[in-house]
């Protein structure tokens, strides 16, 4: 049965910088840092997860603006991260961007189970829509070898559709080349038009290409879920399209009618968990 995932307050998404990013990629720009709880200390974040913990969250993905490397500045908070595993029984996800093999080991220790890995191998997406001009495709697929071979137990690529200006390029590469790691799953996001970006005015991929490179990643990967990050109006038209032609697993915040007509079964996390957090926290 394909599993709906609405994280809501059992999962909630905490920014270890608050509203600010340095690396202010031209589709985002921080704007998606709004709707994240800030947590710019490392004390605030234990004093923020405690409460949140007592109030029935069980997983939280930690996330925030990265700095002009590509990185999520979480060094200092991973000691932090490590006593909330010590001391609250709660799911980990990060998102941490760019690592090298001693950054990926170093989420490992802290206790950290799921990263949440945006996979992109478009060299112009990399250089000038995210602009981290000094990096290369080659980095990523590095990256994410020391997330595997040195990080967190569960990896989860996740491939965004449509950032070189809605159109559909490097999205073939990344699956064929993740296809090396064989992930647990694969998450797909869609570009957003998002208002006060300089991307704003760019139209979003077809529905029709969005379908196409899903159906080749489906016989490519153990599972794969449709994320987040999509058009609004595509989750009362793309979504159903999704669901009848059995492309994706998962699916995240999918509209309630959806939810209803298709039955699907709701898991209140992130959809990048594997089935074995899920079956231990989100369970009834």
């Amino acid at each position: 049965m394909v599993k709906a995932f609405i994280p809501g307050e059992k999962y909630p998404a905490l920014s270890i910088t608050g509203g600010s990013c340095t690396l202010r990629c031209k589709y985002c720009m921080g704007h998606y840092l709004k709707g994240m709880i800030p947590t710019k200390s490392p004390k605030l974040l234990y004093d923020t997860v405690r409460s949140l913990y007592r109030n029935g969250a069980r997983g939280i993905l930690i996330s925030g603006g990265f700095n002009p490397e590509g990185r999520l500045p979480i060094k200092p908070f991973l000691r932090v991260i490590r006593g909330l595993k010590r001391d609250f029984d709660i799911v980990i996800s990060v998102h941490c961007g760019l690592v090298d093999r001693k950054a990926a080991g170093e989420l490992r220790r802290a206790g950290i189970d799921v990263v949440d890995y945006e996979f992109m191998i478009d060299p112009l997406v990399i250089s000038e829509v995210v602009g981290l001009k000094s990096r290369k495709p080659s980095d990523f697929i590095e990256s994410l070898r020391y997330l595997v071979e040195e990080g967190p137990p569960y990896i989860s690529p996740h491939v965004p559709i449509g950032l070189r200006y809605g159109k559909i390029w490097g999205e073939w590469k990344a699956i064929e080349r993740l296809r090396d790691f064989n992930p647990y799953l694969v998450v797909f996001l869609v570009f957003v038009p998002t208002r006060g970006t300089p991307m704003s005015s760019v139209s979003p991929p077809k529905e029709t290409e969005v379908v196409a490179v899903l159906n080749h990643a489906r016989s490519s990967f153990r599972e794969v879920a449709m994320g987040c990050m999509r058009p609004p109006r595509f989750k009362s038209t793309l979504d159903p399209k999704l669901l009848e032609q059995k492309l994706v697993d998962r699916i995240a915040v999918p509209h309630k009618s959806v939810v209803e007509k298709y039955r699907l079964e709701v898991i209140h996390a992130c959809c990048s968990i594997p089935h074995e957090l899920i079956d231990k926290y989100f369970t009834d």
